[in-house]
């Protein structure tokens, strides 16, 4: 009896297994079936539990390796555009100059160093360049006043007294001199002495009597003849009809510097200290008689109001007497400060040689 070796089936003598199809071996070449002995036995599921746990765990599967990435795509960068260049402020050298250093040649200048930053911490309010800030400067009359003001507030018992002897020695030259060509030079000469006192006292030097005679010890006849020289061409001026006051007024203040060159040069000539003087007043003569007007504008208003106070009994009578002393006393002080004071600011600010 054959059997099929796939199926177990009995193919009987057939040489193909009627129920799979298989080839069945003749029968010298089949094994005999097994046994039912022979098969394994199913063990019960308690043991069939424990041998599976006495079984080693098979290792853990490594997971799979990724897939590595396609590389980027690499990426088109657009070349930049041309800047245009601005034109080059360049120069180019110069050949040397025989007998002079090669001139430095000066750096690109194609691009300006761009501004520093501003600075915004600590800063001031309002900014100091502001003009408020910065001090006033007073005007030619207010500058000449104030310190003509200031000065005579310090010395002006001294100063009056030099005043008054000037006054008194002119009166009794005038008085004994008789004729004009005795006394004129020495007047002139007084002159010169007091113009001597106010600008030495402005200057801060000592003053005293003896610089009122200066003048004739030394170099009398220069003296007298430069003072004298300045009255000569105020008088022709002044003789010109119509016009002559005029001229006279406005030369007046061309000369007024005379007697302070004189006194500044001892060895300057009477004809130059003319000359030195029209130099060193011209823009400054309308500015000087400005000064003056206002003194004089001041006296008169003063003068006509204590004309209607001296209608007033009693009081009005001492009030005005006090206003005249005062009036004498201090207009000569103050016109001749005012005079020092012109010579010694127009000298700093328009030096003449």
């Amino acid at each position: 009896m054959m059997y099929c070796p796939n199926c177990g089936n009995q193919a009987g003598e057939a040489s193909f297994c009627n129920q799979c199809g298989t080839a069945v071996p003749k029968p010298e070449q089949q094994a005999p079936p097994p046994e039912p002995s022979a098969l394994p036995e199913e063990q019960p599921p308690e043991e069939q539990a424990a041998v599976i746990e006495s079984q080693p765990e098979p290792p853990p599967e490594a997971p799979p390796a990724p897939e590595s990435e396609p590389p980027p795509e690499p990426q088109i960068i657009p070349e930049p555009l041309p800047v245009p260049q601005a034109p080059s402020t360049e120069y180019p050298p110069q050949p040397p100059v025989a007998g002079y250093p090669p001139a430095p040649q000066a750096p690109n200048a194609e691009y300006p160093p761009a501004p520093p930053p501003p600075h915004h911490h600590h800063q001031q309010y309002p900014p100091q360049n502001y003009a408020y800030h910065q001090p006033v400067q007073q005007g030619f009359i207010g500058d000449v006043y104030s310190k003509s003001f200031e000065f005579l507030f310090q010395k002006p018992v001294l100063l009056w007294g030099l005043s008054i002897l000037c006054t008194l020695m002119t009166s009794l030259a005038v008085m004994f001199g008789i004729v004009p060509i005795v006394w004129l030079p020495i007047v002139l000469v007084l002159e010169l002495g007091m113009a001597n006192i106010f600008l030495c006292g402005y200057r801060g030097m000592k003053i005293s009597s003896t610089q009122l005679f200066e003048g004739f010890s030394t170099k009398f006849t220069r003296n007298a003849g430069g003072m004298g020289w300045r009255s000569l061409w105020l008088l022709i001026w002044g003789m010109i009809p119509v016009a002559g006051i005029f001229i006279c007024i406005v030369k007046f203040y061309s000369y007024r510097f005379v007697p302070y060159i004189m006194l500044a040069d001892p060895e300057i000539q009477a004809t130059d200290a003319l000359k030195k003087s029209i130099i060193q007043t011209k823009g400054y003569k309308g500015k000087m008689f400005l000064a003056d007007l206002l003194i004089g504008v001041s006296v008169v208003v003063l003068t006509v109001i204590f004309f209607f106070i001296l209608r007033i009994p009693y009081l009005g009578i001492f009030l005005t007497a006090i206003y005249v002393i005062l009036l004498i006393v201090l207009l000569p002080l103050l016109m001749g400060t005012l005079e020092a004071v012109y010579y010694d600011k127009v000298s700093k600010e328009n030096p003449v040689q």
